[in-house]
């Protein structure tokens, strides 16, 4: 069945965990040709192995870790994709991480991880090559993400396996936790640390001694060595080594003015000099690091000096997500403020995004006078408070005192609960926070957080064409920063890889239908699961309102803008009116097996 020429083994890791029962599935490359891997084919299991209306943090609930072809290669940029029914959204779950771990996958043999069921204790799980094992996990209860893979790797004395562990917040089924990687990456968004927790699951090491096949080889190395070249060559490559994503910080906060603040009140924040880029290479960064065959180097590694309660602090970033979501957002003005918070987001395994957006909203809300300090434990959630925040992120990840119980919940969560004018101050897109870019300004982000495959979201690009471009690269495992470097030639080049490596023959037309192929199985997916559908793919109230200052004042989404955005991301996939895929489009990509979710 496995007749793959190269690219891919055809095998998945099956781990049932309730029994303890560990078997292999195969898959032909026919459906690797059609799904590629990744998302792609991760979503495919889903829909087909998770029953209808599964509650996400039942057994019944799957944990796919899913390499791409590309990965294990010399192709730069791998990552991996971690796919579940979303505890946040109620649909798809997707969410990536970079490091190691994907390639070692690939050179265990394994295209795939499926956890299914639920073990009868905490345990953590050791794959080396073909060798698996459910181990206990015990000792590492409680232990934050530091602590978790430092025991792991010295309890089955191999300090070259990579790892993927939650912490506390993963553990107490948080729905905004994340599943962490290499102490500082983050599989972070939609609750896959939840999903995880909710397996009894701490942790998963793996460690390959192995290598891809790859089906003609010579053409297959040129291909590579040109992608490398281009990625290692681009003329942004200097600014994006030295600084890192944090680039944007400094450039969106004064100048392009998209940078989230005060919970998406404005995006001008001249206080952003403290907390960008230029201020990290002056006072804390000390070393540029870079995922395994990555060109790009966008990891910044420093230490804290000088700071009165976190002097030595080593740590990651900022990025700009982290850097926004726990800096300009909560009101802070200092990487001493920040930086302690983004490391204390990685320890206890929380989606930085995701848990950022909740508190933000919180301050608002606290100054607003919608909430009081006494329905969150005497908290002075107020925009500015470092130390606030502070409390606000161990509350979540510990679902300790009333803090805990609200915000844990995440943003959509809260507001609905809390009722009255909360919602409108809720920076949501389907159910789940948004990310640090404030569309009014950051215009190309209204696709990604309200239409694309998983809402809310900043990585999914600009526009229908563009994101299912992107969900191809996404589906090989390719870290999107990566095709960015190529410009006009990234679908070229991820083609001119794959169809040597797996022995195929992709054109431009097979790479379009492909994309469309995916985005459509998770509308399908999510339309099912969820309803997602136009009514859900809405835009939040803060977005029709104009940006108060800055050189985009007055910067503002229009109804009419909005519903033109979904009439032509529908028409682009071949959806209906109301944004469900059709019987036709489904005929045409091959999805007949989905005809029952357009029952809803």
């Amino acid at each position: 069945m496995a007749n793959h020429k190269g690219g891919h083994f055809g095998k998945i890791l099956d781990i049932d965990l309730t029994s303890g029962n560990i078997s292999t599935k195969e898959y032909d490359e026919a459906l690797a040709r059609k799904f590629l891997g990744g998302t792609g084919l991760a979503t495919y299991y889903l829909y087909k192995e998770v029953p209808k209306g599964t509650d996400p943090m039942s057994p019944e609930n799957l944990l796919i870790l899913s390499s791409g072809p590309l990965c294990g290669t010399e192709c730069p940029g791998a990552r991996l994709s971690v796919n579940f029914k979303s505890p946040v959204s109620g649909g798809l779950g997707n969410s990536y991480v970079g490091g190691g771990f994907t390639s070692d996958l690939k050179w265990a043999g394994w295209d795939m991880v499926i956890l299914r069921g639920k073990a009868p204790k905490l345990s953590y799980i050791y794959i080396k090559d073909d060798q698996v094992e459910i181990l206990d996990a015990a000792a590492m209860a409680g232990k934050d993400t530091y602590e978790t893979e430092e025991m792991i790797k010295e309890e089955i004395a191999d300090p070259d396996a990579k790892c993927l562990v939650i912490g506390p917040a993963g553990e107490n089924l948080v729905p905004v936790a994340a599943i962490m990687s290499e102490r500082f990456k983050a599989a972070a968004r939609l609750g896959g640390g939840a999903v995880m927790g909710s397996k009894n699951v701490k942790g998963i090491a793996v460690h390959g001694t192995g290598a891809v096949p790859i089906a003609q080889p010579e053409a297959f190395h040129k291909a590579a060595e040109l992608a490398i070249n281009m990625s290692a060559n681009i003329d942004r490559a200097p600014g994006f080594r030295q600084f890192g994503t944090a680039l944007s910080l400094d450039q969106n906060g004064w100048y392009d003015t998209q940078l989230a603040t005060r919970n998406y009140q404005t995006a001008y924040y001249p206080d952003v000099a403290g907390l960008g880029g230029e201020e990290a290479t002056r006072n804390f960064w000390q070393k540029h690091a870079a995922c395994p065959g990555c060109q790009i180097h966008c990891m910044k590694f420093g230490v804290l000096r000088g700071t009165e309660n976190h002097d030595g602090l080593i740590a990651e970033g900022p990025e700009y997500e982290s850097g926004v979501m726990e800096g300009s957002n909560l009101g802070l003005a200092m990487l001493e403020e920040s930086m302690p918070l983004i490391e204390l987001c990685d320890a206890l395994g929380l989606d930085n995004i995701g848990a950022g957006n909740a508190v933000s909203f919180t301050m608002e809300l606290v100054e607003r006078g919608i909430l009081k300090p006494e329905d969150i434990d005497g908290i002075d959630a107020r925009f500015g408070n470092a130390e606030a925040a502070r409390q606000l992120f161990e509350a979540i990840a510990y679902k300790k005192g009333k803090a805990g119980a609200l915000l844990g919940q995440g943003t959509y969560a809260m507001a609905k609960q809390i009722g009255g004018d909360a919602p409108k101050y809720a920076c949501v897109a389907r159910k789940q926070g948004i990310a640090a870019w404030d569309p009014r300004s950051a215009r190309a982000m209204m696709p990604t957080y309200a239409l694309g495959p998983r809402g809310g979201v900043h990585t999914d690009d600009g526009n229908p064409k563009g994101i299912a471009d992107r969900v191809v690269g996404s589906s090989c495992c390719l870290c999107y920063f990566v095709p960015g470097t190529w410009a006009n030639r990234a679908n070229s080049n991820i083609i001119d890889m794959l169809n040597p490596l797996c022995g195929w023959t992709i054109d431009d037309a097979e790479f379009a239908l492909i994309g469309k192929r995916i985005i459509t199985l998770q509308r399908a997916y999510s339309h099912r699961e969820a309803g997602d559908s136009r009514a859900s793919d809405t835009a939040f109230d803060r977005s029709f309102t104009p940006l108060p200052e800055g050189p985009k004042a007055g910067a503002k989404w229009t109804k009419e803008e909005f519903k033109k955005l979904q009439d032509d991301y529908y028409a682009y996939f071949g959806w209906d009116d109301n944004g469900v895929p059709t019987e036709k489009c489904l005929k045409e990509y091959g999805l007949d097996f989905c005809m029952d979710s357009l029952k809803g």
